[in-house]
């Protein structure tokens, strides 16, 4: 029955927004995409990065993978697989993006097995250990540092700290801190709520994430920028004041989420 609903949808699509658009996929079809924004977001199926900004095909070019990664730079000749890698390469050096996002999200599945380790349920799982481990630094630190804090808020702090941690990663890939360094490109961290409908985006002069209310927003990283001001370390010591350093009606409503939602 789920593939009945999915093909439900396509039939619909053809025969609505496709020939309403058709100019626009004409277009597609003859030019090429063009996408001047990356969006780097989780496989999670509650975050899908289109329907979140509301964008038409074309607009972003988007890579999903488990809990938003992006891995420190590892250059080649070597014999691994580098999908998520060959992505970002594919958006910035072949389709000169100016922005990358990366997106991360409140109950991420991936963020929490990370928290809880041995006594995760996936625990066993082939794969999602290791790929895990891009930001087992960052847990570390969070586990040490918010020790004696409810799971709720360690695993929200893991959760807007990988994100540092991975646009701090993409400063690894030299094509992309020389496009940072002339100008060229802009990187931003952004957390979304599902749970308040909120996005938040992380502001490097105070090390928090804060509410975005508006259409403008301050990059994460931008022509120079401090590598030190987006080290996730200051985002944790921001988060390990007795008042954590994201919107209290968040937190609240994050703390009463109940745990049968989460992935």
């Amino acid at each position: 029955m789920a593939l009945d609903r999915l093909l439900k949808g396509f039939a619909d699509f053809r025969l609505g927004y496709y020939r309403e658009h058709l100019d626009l996929f004409e277009k597609l079809a003859t030019q090429g995409q063009s996408p001047k924004i990356l969006i780097i977001g989780c496989s999670d199926a509650r975050v899908d990065p289109g329907i979140l900004t509301q964008t038409r095909p074309g607009d972003i070019f988007t890579v999903r993978n488990v809990a938003a990664m992006v891995p420190p730079v590892q250059m080649p000749p070597d014999q691994a697989q580098h999908g998520t890698s060959a992505a970002i390469e594919f958006a910035v050096r072949g389709l000169d993006v100016e922005h990358v996002v990366v997106l991360g999200h409140a109950l991420c599945g991936g963020i929490a097995a990370l928290v809880d380790g041995a006594s995760s349920a996936y625990a066993t799982y082939d794969y999602l250990a290791t790929w895990m481990a891009v930001a087992r630094t960052v847990r570390d630190v969070a586990v040490h540092d918010l020790a004696g804090r409810p799971r709720e808020e360690i695993v929200r702090a893991v959760e807007q700290a990988a994100v540092v941690n991975s646009v701090a990663n993409l400063m690894t890939f030299p094509w992309i801190a020389e496009r940072v360094d002339a100008g060229k490109l802009v990187l931003h961290a952004w957390w979304f709520n599902l749970i308040e409908g909120q996005l938040y985006a992380f502001n490097p002069e105070a090390a928090t994430f804060d509410p975005v209310t508006g259409i403008e927003v301050a990059p994460t990283v931008r022509q120079g920028t401090r590598l030190s001001a987006i080290k996730p370390e200051r985002l944790l010591l921001a988060l390990a004041d007795p008042t954590p350093a994201f919107s209290a009606g968040g937190a609240d409503h994050q703390s009463r989420a109940p745990s049968a939602i989460r992935s």
